[in-house]
């Protein structure tokens, strides 16, 4: 027998054990023979390996013939990200494993986030601003919710919506709705037949999901103009897909059927600090030099020299939107689940930025991975076991999002 992955997956081959999606739920038993049928199956539902009868044709090269110098100083590098998050808990353990094969074999390393700004003397060094006092004095013009977020809002708050109604106000934006169908006949669903219409995508996704994902994509679009020096929206857009991604696949596998509005919470968990970086590039540039010196996080960082952190920036924005609570509050916790009233969300939000972090999916300005809220294992079903699994899940879906990122 031999695990084979997903593209080395021949018709013929015939199944050792049986193949089951991230859910539990059986998909081919064990003895069939593989079908051409069957991996548009596999495919559909986010399987990336199988174990066959007998060996493969094409074998993995072997390990004895990698790089293990250049996969040592890989090793050196990831644990030099990781020293704020420890690797004595088994998950950071299998998530350090996880993050120094995949870099070492993506061979694409992001680099870390540096800013081109001469050194500067200490009295340069010093923010000389108190976001949380500015944000109390409403000193700080937070963007206005764009027309189509406030129509959004208000069809998934009628129950009486159809999906027509979310087709007349996706509609009005075309590069939104063009957004949108990319991503519904992307491998995020695998869809076998082609969705050509929101009206359609409605009907098969569902009212509120198509209306939180428009949401979800309306709102990070309203940020432009971050100067470039301070932050590349590219990498920052990359890191909050990845997290969405992250957040949707581990909703499905506990059984939350709001996996579209937990991708949302993935996709914006940041959007405190785009404020931050928009309104204040000085004191973002301080904070990055602050943070490269020192090697300290980022989040810890704004705390200490803003007064705030940009999950209070964000929790601001998104109440002022009016966006839904739930959505709120897996922002406002996702560094400190546990402290929620109602820490499933959050804690999702919360192990899906630090494995993001951990593989290095794009940046949002944070160089290394944050630290570990260990009961947000509690708060929700992720035995370490399952991490290959659903990290192996992710990376196959995010795929679909490189030519999407380009736009």
């Amino acid at each position: 027998m031999q695990r084979v992955a997903l593209e080395q997956l021949k018709e013929g081959m015939v199944l050792f054990e049986e193949a089951r999606d991230i859910k539990g739920r059986l998909l081919l038993g064990e003895g069939s023979e593989i079908k051409s049928s069957h991996i548009s199956i596999f495919k559909k539902w986010g399987i990336t390996e199988v174990t066959i009868s007998g060996e493969a044709d094409d074998k993995e090269d072997d390990k004895t013939g990698i790089d293990l110098e250049l996969f040592e100083r890989t090793a050196k590098n990831v644990k030099n990200i990781f020293q704020h998050a420890g690797l004595s808990h088994p998950f950071m353990k299998e998530l350090f494993r996880l993050s120094v094969s995949h870099r070492f074999h993506a061979n694409d390393f992001e680099p870390l986030h540096r800013i081109n700004i001469p050194e500067a003397d200490e009295q340069n060094n010093v923010i000389k601003v108190n976001l949380r006092n500015e944000l109390s004095k409403k000193s700080i013009k937070l963007p206005e919710i764009s027309t189509i977020i406030s129509d959004l809002n208000e069809v998934i708050n009628d129950p009486q919506s159809s999906a027509e109604d979310v087709g007349t106000v996706v509609n009005k934006s075309p590069s939104l709705s063009a957004r949108l169908l990319k991503i519904v006949n992307s491998s995020f669903y695998g869809f076998r037949s082609k969705i050509d219409s929101i009206s359609r995508a409605v009907a098969v996704i569902g009212t509120r999901e198509i209306a939180s994902l428009a949401i979800g994509l309306s709102a990070i679009a309203v940020f432009k103009g971050i100067p470039k020096e301070i932050a590349d929206m590219r990498l920052f857009l990359k890191h909050s897909l990845a997290c969405g991604l992250l957040a949707r696949i581990i909703a499905a596998h506990n059984n939350i059927p709001q996996t579209e509005q937990l991708f949302v919470a993935g996709l914006l968990h940041d959007i405190g600090r785009v404020v931050i970086y928009k309104d204040f590039p000085d004191q973002a540039a301080i904070l990055f030099r602050l943070c490269a010196g020192g090697n300290e996080l980022l989040f810890q960082e704004e705390k200490n020299r803003l007064g705030c952190k940009h999950t209070d920036v964000g929790k601001i924005l998104l109440t002022k939107w009016n966006l839904p609570e739930t959505l709120v509050q897996s922002v406002f916790y996702h560094h400190s689940p546990s402290k929620a009233r109602e820490p499933a969300w959050p804690s999702i939000v919360h192990l899906s930025d630090i494995i993001v972090n951990a593989l290095g999916f794009g940046s949002s300005g944070e160089r290394f991975v944050p630290q570990l809220d260990e009961k947000a294992l509690e708060n929700i079903s992720f035995p370490p076991a399952i991490l290959a699994m659903i990290v192996k899940q992710a990376t196959h879906q995010f795929t679909s999002f490189v030519s999407f990122l380009k736009e």
